[in-house]
């Protein structure tokens, strides 16, 4: 009997430990990937399958007439150096329409609300010239 009550209470130590570990839940962030030609653009459509998190939009830059805004898992993804346009996420629109107010116009800016809920604000990350935005 001794032996059951020891043998239940090491069982019991070894396991409150492994219910105290917990998986912290993913997070997601957006990231953008520019396109020089509608094909680039249509394929990660066609590979998104539909799905809310892969979004095309034009940007009105000839060089890069495309944008493609993907939601991936942080910290999964690696961006090349040479990639012309960068993405900022914001929890609110509020913060997003202050980021998007500050930057400079050269940066070409695009503020979009995603299907997540958050807000992402999408721009040239090189400013070719110094000219700022109008603000009201």
């Amino acid at each position: 009997m001794r032996l059951i009550a020891v043998a239940a209470i090491v069982l019991l130590a070894l396991t409150v430990p492994a219910l105290a570990q917990t998986t912290n839940p993913i997070r997601y962030t957006w990231i953008t990937t520019a396109c020089s030609i509608w094909n680039c653009a249509a394929a990660a459509l066609v590979l998104a399958n539909g799905t809310k998190d892969v979004i095309v939009l034009p940007t009105g830059n000839e060089e890069h007439p495309w944008l493609v805004l993907k939601r991936v898992e942080a910290g999964a993804v690696y961006i090349p150096e040479d990639e012309p346009y960068g993405c900022e996420v914001f929890d609110t629109v509020t913060d997003a329409t202050s980021r998007y107010n500050a930057m400079e116009a050269c940066h070409g800016a695009m503020i979009m609300s995603v299907p997540d809920g958050r807000a992402v604000v999408m721009s040239l990350t090189n400013c070719k010239n110094g000219k700022r935005r109008a603000t009201r």
